[in-house]
């Protein structure tokens, strides 16, 4: 599909091309449960198994990291994720659906533009908290627990989980798009030391290529300049 095209596809016309499932948990670790969500899926329809859950097992057509969940739920008020503590949140995935947001809109016109009908969205902490401030408190306070460090996928005590998450080193592309905060260089870059082996884009906002511009900028020009440069980018990668 032509950038022009993939950039005119409105939220409703999306949603009949994918559909979005999220992973949600609740992260104990002690002290007061963390609601957190460690993958997301957006998949075209025809590709949704009868079984939802086996959607862990599939091979995405890309890869996607961004910075947290922010507010993302499930569509269902009265679904209650599963608790998970030390032991990590893939031990039991559990797929349900979700509501979709501006951001996952624009990594769906990459999709549609690219043909491709299988995201699997990442993040660099799983802490569903839409208010910045708020995040930054529990990743701060997190990091004095034992065990803390674990709100990160990317972590090293996750890393057999990721591998299980992600798939082959190397296999996709990996679209980085977690924006330009300073208060992220720690997991940004822990998260960079993780993806050594994949093949990495996004649009750089750094010289030391630390920091990627977020796929949904408020400017509406801006959100088709970061659609066409990505479209462009993956175009060199094949």
């Amino acid at each position: 599909m032509p950038i022009s095209n993939a950039a005119a596809l409105r939220a409703d016309d999306l949603k009949q091309l994918f559909a979005v499932y999220g992973d949600f948990y609740q992260l104990n670790l002690g002290g007061e449960p963390l609601s957190c969500r460690v993958v997301l899926e957006l998949v075209a329809h025809a590709r949704v198994p009868l079984l939802v859950n086996r959607l862990a097992e599939l091979q995405p057509d890309l890869l996607v990291v961004m910075m947290n969940p922010g507010s993302s739920k499930p569509i269902d008020a009265g679904y209650v994720p599963r608790v998970v503590g030390t032991e990590g949140a893939g031990a039991r995935p559990e797929r349900v659906l979700t509501r979709p947001d501006t951001t996952q809109y624009q990594v769906m016109r990459v999709m549609a533009a690219r043909g491709w009908g299988h995201a699997r969205v990442l993040n660099l902490s799983d802490l569903r908290q839409a208010k910045s401030l708020l995040w930054r408190q529990q990743v701060a306070q997190l990091a004095s627990v034992p065990g803390g460090e674990k709100h990160s996928l990317f972590c090293a005590a996750r890393q057999e989980e990721r591998h299980r998450i992600m798939g082959p080193t190397g296999a996709i592309p990996v679209l980085l798009g977690w924006g330009r905060d300073e208060e992220m260089r720690p997991l940004a870059q822990q998260c960079l030391r993780a993806l050594q082996g994949w093949p990495v884009m996004g649009v750089p906002t750094d010289e030391e290529g630390i920091f990627y511009a977020h796929p949904s900028p408020m400017l509406q020009k801006a959100k088709d300049r970061w659609l066409e440069e990505i479209l462009l980018r993956l175009q060199k990668w094949g």
